[in-house]
């Protein structure tokens, strides 16, 4: 049912296209609180050609005098807008439900957000006292009162939106109309997998620990979030995750590569991609094992099948 839900509305490729403009311009308004900041910080600071070549790189403004909390929350703006742009997109271009990007049901359940949210922060909680048994010198405490209760404010109430738009854009708008068009689920599977892959080649994870590991992650957590949406016939659990996966990102442990730069309570020193990826993978199978009891899946062909109706042409 939830990739038929692109069927209760209109889509013609050109009302993609809309949308996509639609969503990518909204992106650059929201970029444009920081943008002008940027500008007017550069030119009354003393930061050399080095320091804003880092910035730009690394996303931590504080070398010009813009806060964390500050510049995670303009950061977050362009999310923001990007999905208002999506909703325009979704409501008076595809002439549908904005909630079909989520469920097939007229209400969202918000108690599976909040099952796979605790579940995965406390997976992630685990995992990471594995990694600090293991070398508790790679961790140093940064608590700061102020900073990190401002912090506090933006992880709960801001962060969420850019989570949101990840999911609703990828696992949501993207793989429905690949759905409209695939004879298979893998397919729409796959390709929005890969696309949000391709989102986070920018960021400075990728450059600092290599391109084959870091993106073998993000394609692998694309794949993982599909499947549970795909299995579950909702986004309710992929949202959760996607949450709970940067919130704990941006609250709790924190590096310097990493593309949210916050105040967070403890930094690590150095970060072992594989052990990384050989964590997320661990995490993966046990959501997925108390996920498939909790809700009785019994049909795993959920994930490949073949896509029951399909509107070839419209896309």
């Amino acid at each position: 049912m939830f990739l038929k839900n692109a069927q209760s509305g209109e889509n013609k490729w050109w009302q993609y296209l809309a949308t996509i403009a639609i969503i990518v311009a909204g992106n650059l308004i929201g970029q444009l609180p920081l943008f002008f900041l940027y500008l007017a910080m550069v030119s009354n600071s003393n930061a050399s050609e080095t320091d804003i070549a880092h910035m730009t790189e690394s996303l931590d403004f504080t070398a010009i005098g813009i806060g964390q909390n500050l510049s995670l929350l303009l950061v977050l703006m362009a999310f923001v807008f990007s999905l208002l742009g999506l909703w325009v997109g979704v409501k008076y271009i595809h002439k549908r439900p904005f909630i079909s990007l989520i469920t097939p049901s007229k209400r969202i359940n918000w108690g599976k957000i909040l099952f796979s949210f605790g579940l995965w922060m406390g997976l992630t909680i685990l995992s990471e006292l594995v990694f600090y048994a293991l070398n508790p010198e790679n961790y140093s405490l940064h608590f700061k009162p102020g900073q990190f209760f401002g912090l506090l404010i933006i992880a709960i109430l801001v962060l969420p939106f850019q989570t949101s738009f990840e999911e609703l854009i990828f696992r949501g708008y993207l793989m429905q109309g690949i759905g409209l068009i695939g004879i298979y689920r893998w397919v729409p599977l796959l390709i929005s997998s890969a696309a949000f892959g391709l989102l986070h080649f920018m960021n400075p994870e990728v450059h600092a620990f290599g391109t084959g590991v870091t993106m073998t992650y993000y394609i692998s957590v694309g794949l993982f979030l599909g499947f549970l949406t795909l299995m579950d016939d909702s986004l309710e659990l992929a949202l959760g995750i996607h949450a709970a996966t940067n919130i704990y990102g941006a609250l709790f442990v924190t590096f310097d590569e990493s593309a949210l730069q916050t105040a967070a309570l403890f930094h690590t020193q150095s970060v072992n991609m594989s052990w990384m990826l050989a964590g997320f993978f661990v995490a993966a199978i046990v959501f997925t094992f108390i996920a498939a009891k909790n809700y009785q899946w019994t049909d795993w062909t959920k994930w490949y099948a073949k896509i029951e109706t399909q509107q070839i042409g419209k896309v």
